[in-house]
């Protein structure tokens, strides 16, 4: 106990002096609230004196236990249905039963209304203060379920006091407009309590959605005119309320991370289209639960990358099977379509078709008409518009800024751009390029295009990958995008970590410019991937004139690594001494260009480095990194061929690149490097493989 106490207050004093604004820790504090995901607040099933009866949401595993022991004898003929006539199907259907028995007091009227007494737990700010849930938790169990963000709210509450940070919980089956209505009563209610000004707001995935709402909100009423009416109307409050609790004056930094402003995965589910990507899907669970960190001694995750290598081939058609079948089950998609806020999910471009599909007939339309209603607004109001809503909102004081995953497909098997749920463009209103490609060499944001957002021709918005454009973003000076960040999970990589906290107590208005140390595009430095790069003059992904060395990071939590090769493609780049190089675990190596840096301006090229982990299940491992040529002779655009394929070439490692610069050999330094080589060439076969496959 004090080894960890010790570490907090030391992590504290690291942060308070090396990173951290002093202003954001005077007397004062500016509070902060905490917004989870979507279902991570409990619901519970209240009695007329408003006394808790019983949990009816999270899940449990004892509860669902217990419903497959009632069901043992149906569930046992379903199991041997399955494996007779090889249609999950069968057992899609009985646990279709089991989660309707679970979810019983979870279904809400067509309109939106309940149907039961149930709600969210605690909901005023003085019972959800970490104060006085630390204080408390002992004696009422139900506080431990009231925490948002359980991995990260120590580190929050060690550098700013429990006493200063607050922690939402929103009834989620609500519109997304209800929620951030009833994020504006908790909002003047921990102003009130804390004796505070202004409020800081952390928040991710659904909570992200209902932060970034309710600021548009703000900004729509603020503004006044038809759109505020229209809300008043549908919300049921009249001007002065409106007035009281949608208030940008009441907001400092917000920091929105993977905000879920439209989600991919709603969509697959509602329509029945899940195809779930195997490695996808294992990672991000990995990555959700972080089993391995008491072996690897810390927060980051563990997970190796060459895995996905081995089970890309391998396809989930009865998971889909099953899955499909349970969600299109009538009775647990009725449960799901009750809630307004999983059709405020679906992504705007997709809202009308699931309307068109699921509303088919008079009676259903009149009877979720007002539900919808309040989606309709959401749709073609708030997200709409999101552009507008956010910059008014800067301009009048607001700090908000948004991390935003990218690179990954969804786990649902959409071939879409995305941190694994969300896609890039949902998140962040950028323009990004189709799923496998990218933005030919030579381009250039068009800014004669009226849908672009930043209008200075002197930043350039483009990520190294070349397949996002930020510049059409809904905040372009202040998204910071992150390839290979899964779904709102910050808390797996230190080094978001530390953006959040830096966007969370920042000291006044920022952008992607004010801290060198984050740039506007990066790429995630979990553990797993073992190797960070970037060259010695120029933000991640950017290669000019002024370079002249790599910089090579080990990042991995648990092992030592040893450099074997570094492999460029795009360009014919070399590097001085790069065999052999040790680096312990978070160590670095500059290693020198051998070659010069092309002449050209927006020229992708990708680098491959290839490495051993000393306390890895595959000992060779790689982690290719892309990069953008920028500043050289300008390369011509065909601008009626803008893309290009992005699909990355298989890396073969020969023994000669093993054992380049060495000078003198033995027989176990060749035999080495010859088996290194084959191991390389199996594992490129396998990505050939699976890349004809897409």
């Amino acid at each position: 106990m004090m080894k960890k106490r010790l570490c907090s207050f030391m992590l504290a004093l690291v942060l308070l002096f090396c990173m951290l604004p002093a202003a954001a820790f005077a007397q004062g504090t500016t509070p902060v609230i905490v917004i989870g995901g979507y279902s991570s607040p409990q619901i519970y099933l209240f009695d007329d004196e408003g006394n808790i009866q019983e949990k009816v949401w999270g899940l449990s595993l004892n509860k669902a236990l217990d419903v497959v022991k009632n069901d043992i004898p149906n569930l046992t003929k379903a199991n041997f249905n399955a494996l007779l006539k090889r249609d999950p199907s069968y057992i899609g259907d009985k646990i279709s039963d089991a989660v309707l028995q679970i979810a019983q007091y979870m279904k809400r009227s067509p309109d939106g209304t309940p149907l039961y007494n149930t709600h969210a737990w605690p909901l005023s700010a003085a019972e959800s203060n970490m104060a006085y849930i630390n204080a408390h938790r002992a004696d009422d169990p139900y506080l431990n379920t009231a925490v948002r963000e359980k991995r990260f709210m120590p580190t929050l509450c060690e550098l700013i006091g429990d006493e200063n940070v607050y922690s939402f919980s929103v009834d989620w089956r609500q519109n997304t407009i209800e929620c951030a209505r009833d994020l504006g009563k908790y909002i003047v209610d921990v102003r009130n309590h804390a004796h505070a000004n202004k409020v800081n707001i952390l928040c991710e995935s659904h909570g992200g959605e209902t932060t970034l709402t309710y600021i548009s909100l703000c900004s729509i009423v603020k503004k006044g005119g038809e759109d505020k009416e229209a809300l008043g109307s549908l919300l049921a409050l009249d001007s002065k309320a409106l007035d009281e609790l949608f208030d940008l004056s009441y907001l400092g930094n917000v920091c929105a991370d993977s905000p879920a402003i439209g989600v991919q995965l709603a969509y697959d589910l509602v329509t029945g289209t899940a195809h779930f990507d195997l490695p996808r899907l294992i990672e991000y669970l990995q990555y959700a639960n972080n089993p391995l960190q008491k072996l690897t001694g810390g927060d980051q995750y563990t997970w190796e990358s060459d895995w996905e290598s081995l089970l890309g081939g391998i396809t989930l058609d009865n998971l889909n099977v099953l899955a499909n079948r349970l969600i299109q089950n009538t009775e647990v998609l009725t449960i799901m379509l009750s809630f307004g806020s999983m059709w405020d999910f679906i992504p705007l471009d997709k809202y009308e078709e699931v309307k068109e599909l699921k509303l088919n007939t008079d009676e259903l339309r009149e009877a979720y008409a007002p539900m919808i209603a309040k989606s309709d607004y959401a749709h073609y109001t708030v997200m709409a518009n999101m552009r507008e809503n956010l910059t008014y909102a800067r301009k009048n004081g607001v700090n908000v800024n948004l991390i935003v995953g990218t690179d990954l497909t969804t786990v649902s098997g959409s071939k879409v751009n995305g941190d694994s749920l969300v896609a890039v463009v949902d998140a962040s209103g950028a323009k990004v390029a189709p799923y496998g490609q990218r933005f030919a060499d030579g381009y250039h944001t068009d800014y004669s295009d009226k849908a672009v957002i930043c209008t200075d021709p002197t930043h350039n918005h483009v990520s190294p990958k070349m397949n996002i454009d930020a510049a059409y973003g809904y905040l372009p000076e202040n998204t910071w995008y992150l390839e290979g960040q899964y779904h709102a999970m910050y808390v797996t990589d230190k080094h978001c970590e530390q953006l959040v906290l830096s966007l969370l107590f920042a000291n006044g208005m920022i952008d992607i410019y004010s801290n060198p140390g984050f740039p506007q595009f990066d790429v995630t430095h979990n553990s797993k991937w073992g190797v960070y790069a970037k060259f010695d003059n120029d933000d991640y992904g950017i290669l000019t004139q002024k370079d002249s060395a790599l910089t090579v990071t080990n990042i991995s939590g648990k092992s030592n690594i040893e450099l074997v090769a570094i492999k460029a493609d795009g360009a014919d780049l070399k590097f001085k001494d790069v065999y052999g190089k040790k680096l312990k675990k978070g160590e670095s190596v500059t290693l020198p260009l051998e070659t010069p840096v092309p002449d050209a301006d927006m020229q992708h090229i990708t680098l491959t480095i290839c490495f051993l982990e000393d306390n890895s299940v595959f000992s060779l491992n790689t982690r290719t990194l892309h990069f953008t040529v920028r500043g050289g002779k300008a390369i011509e655009f065909d601008s009626d061929n803008p893309l290009t394929e992005a699909k990355e070439k298989p890396v073969f490692l020969t023994t000669k690149d093993i054992l380049r610069g060495f000078r003198n050999f033995d027989l176990l330094t060749i035999y080495k490097a010859r088996v290194l080589s084959v191991i390389a060439a199996f594992k490129a076969v396998i990505r050939l493989f699976r890349s004809i496959g897409k």
